[in-house]
């Protein structure tokens, strides 16, 4: 994987704003991710939610060792298949709201 030119830059902004505002704006990046990668995984037409979440899984976790990925893979099929497991759960509109931090 490519390393991101605009990572320093980032950083460095971050690193100048107050705790409340870090913490509002990780939640902000967490959450626009997220929906990112909901919206990806409908365009994608997939045949079910056990390969939804396979989807999900590798693009949220993208530099999760095979070994571990393998595991939940595996971990999902046998609940998928038993009736235990119907995907993760979608956030809804609400999710997105901003979290309010104490000052």
């Amino acid at each position: 994987m490519r390393p991101d030119p605009g990572r320093p830059i980032q950083e460095a902004l971050i690193a100048r704003m107050s705790v409340r505002d870090r913490m509002l704006r990780m939640h902000e990046l967490r959450e626009r991710g997220l929906r990112l990668v909901w919206q990806l995984s409908d365009e994608a037409n997939l045949p079910n939610e056990l390969e939804r979440g396979f989807f999900i899984l590798d693009r949220l976790y993208p530099e999760m060792p095979a070994r571990h990925r393998e595991q939940f893979r595996a971990n999902f099929s046998e609940e998928f298949r038993a009736g235990r497991w119907n995907g993760f759960q979608r956030p809804s509109a609400a999710d997105g709201d901003r979290p309010e931090a104490a000052d």
